[in-house]
């Protein structure tokens, strides 16, 4: 599935785990739709910080496997990025 790594975050006066996962960066789509992160796109209780593949900008929170089929293009470094293991 995606390389990971785990990353301690501050919850108030409670150090939390968050893991940060890699997405695929992949050439400029032809044509479909893309989102463009930063802003971090937020698409539930930010379990899982997904990053660009390219520069490592944190680019959506979900939970793990929950966001498919999705392309996304990283602001910072202007890679797009897919939400999905296999091309």
């Amino acid at each position: 599935m995606f390389g990971g790594a785990d990353v301690c975050v501050s919850v108030g006066d409670v150090m939390a785990e968050r893991r940060k996962i890699a997405l695929r960066a992949i050439k400029a789509p032809g044509v479909g739709s893309v989102l463009s992160a930063p802003p971090i796109l937020e698409a539930s209780g930010h379990t899982v910080d997904y990053t660009c593949g390219r520069c490592g900008t944190i680019l959506m929170r979900a939970e793990l496997d929950q966001v498919h089929n999705l392309l996304i293009h990283c602001t910072r470094c202007g890679t797009y990025n897919s939400t999905d293991v296999e091309g």
